[in-house]
């Protein structure tokens, strides 16, 4: 592991710019490797790690079996072990949502209505005379959908 240590180390960058800055923690320390949607890897061995968990490890020890590396900072390219903490699934969904790091609403690209269609829909149906189905047939979604809507399942931000 000494030579995966020390080519881990070839792609941490301490001293660029300050990405984000952490309260009392310090700057971020960016990779400068791989990266693949804003996260850094690097292979070890035939495994391609998270940069962040290795960073974590390299730090604090194995990853709990189970568990997720979570950023303080919300740098994803960060593997300063100071910006990291230990998290499961949902504290790392709760996370993103608190800091409203998802896409959301027309902000979603697999999002088949507008915010104004949302808003159509929900005052269609609250006026009466209009089933769901009418509504899906009358927009082109699932009546799956248009249930999700009204019990705002899904756009519950509108």
């Amino acid at each position: 592991m000494n030579n995966e240590k020390m080519r881990f180390w070839s792609k941490v960058d301490k001293d660029g710019p300050t990405v984000s800055h952490v309260a009392g923690l310090g700057p971020c320390w960016v990779w400068q490797g791989h990266l693949s949607r804003g996260y850094g890897h690097m292979r070890v061995g035939d495994r391609k790690l998270s940069a962040h968990r290795i960073s974590w490890a390299v730090h604090n020890g194995p990853v709990p079996l189970g568990l997720c590396i979570l950023h303080r900072c919300d740098t994803p390219a960060c593997v300063n072990p100071t910006h990291l903490f230990l998290g499961t699934k949902a504290d790392n969904n709760r996370d993103r949502n608190a800091k409203q790091r998802h896409a959301s609403g027309e902000q979603n690209g697999s999002a088949k209505l507008s915010e104004a269609e949302v808003l159509s829909i929900r005052a269609r149906y609250a006026m009466g005379g209009v089933s769901q189905r009418e509504l899906a047939a009358r927009f082109g979604v699932d009546l799956s959908n248009i249930s999700r809507v009204l019990s705002r399942k899904h756009w519950s931000h509108v």
